[in-house]
């Protein structure tokens, strides 16, 4: 996007504008219905609303995990599969294109790094997780092995891998995310960047990957006949993510503020961020959303 360009992009305190010219809706999860502990507050009531409104929706996350281990994560905080058509992880993309070998690794021994709970990832097929790097023919990377680590601790672990030449394989494009309470916690894709900048090769899967983005405009074909693409809209707090990767595809793409961007914007739930410097973090991204929406609510 041009920097010099004048940006005139809607700002609505609600969904309502942007669900009434919807025939499907894909929806982040971390940001918009969450934050990994807590469901935002407007999440519920507005999911159900959408429900009543008879709108395909598919759930769309860069979880370094089974789409099941998902939805399992989701009942338990009370959003229910009934309030939504699908779910596409990008662990789930990530375990596909390797077991198909639509993505070629040098051999089926892989080093993990990530939380023990996503140890499963490639589990029931050929790979194998080996203890030591010489072993290994690939990295497998789903997030650092605690939300309280910083990547400088991953730091001679990703020597030794790349003085190997292992190429690594990222389950998670995410460089970061944010609890409501402000906390930071780093993502798979910051430790990612790290191998890249080392020389490590690196391929990553999820958002803004167009691989999880045409798998999902394949699941609403299976669900509705003839829906306009450009009925179909993304909501996501990812300028670099959920953005960029609506805009790779050409669907309609809606940013909320009260994700990963409060912080930035110094902005509480609900309230409305100062324009220049919404417009300012826009340009710098060169990812352009077609509204922006400052929560997940549909009354307010």
């Amino acid at each position: 996007m041009n920097k010099k360009r004048k940006l005139n992009i809607p700002i609505y305190k609600n969904l309502s504008s942007v669900i009434e010219n919807s025939e499907a809706l894909i929806l982040d999860i971390w940001g918009v219905l969450w934050d990994g502990i807590k469901v935002y507050p407007e999440a519920l009531v507005t999911l159900n609303e959408i429900k009543k409104l008879d709108i395909p929706v598919i759930l769309l996350s860069n979880a370094p995990r089974r789409a099941s281990n998902v939805e399992r994560k989701l009942n338990r905080v009370g959003i229910d599969k009934s309030l939504y058509n699908e779910i596409i992880s990008s662990g789930e993309i990530c375990r596909n294109e390797l077991i198909s070998k639509r993505h070629q690794v040098p051999g089926n021994n892989y080093y993990f790094i990530g939380l023990n709970e996503d140890r499963d990832l490639l589990n029931n097929s050929s790979f194998h997780e080996v203890k030591e790097i010489d072993k290994a023919n690939f990295i497998l990377l789903t997030g650092p092995r605690s939300f309280d680590d910083k990547v400088v601790k991953y730091s001679e672990e990703l020597k030794s891998c790349r003085k190997r030449n292992l190429p690594m394989v990222s389950a998670n494009p995410d460089k970061v995310v944010i609890r409501q309470n402000g906390e930071i916690v780093v993502c798979a894709g910051q430790l990612a960047k790290y191998y890249s900048n080392m020389g490590g090769f690196v391929k990553e899967f999820g958002k803004p990957h167009e691989e999880i983005f045409l798998e999902a405009l394949k699941k609403f074909k299976s669900l509705k006949i003839n829906i306009d693409k450009n009925k179909i809209s993304i909501i996501g707090d990812g300028l670099e993510t959920d953005i960029a990767g609506g805009n790779i595809v050409g669907i309609n793409t809606v940013l909320v503020t009260s994700g990963i961007l409060s912080q930035e914007l110094n902005t509480k739930y609900k309230e409305m961020p100062d324009k220049e410097l919404l417009y300012k973090i826009i340009k710098r991204s060169k990812f352009t959303p077609d509204a922006v929406v400052i929560s997940f609510g549909i009354n307010s």
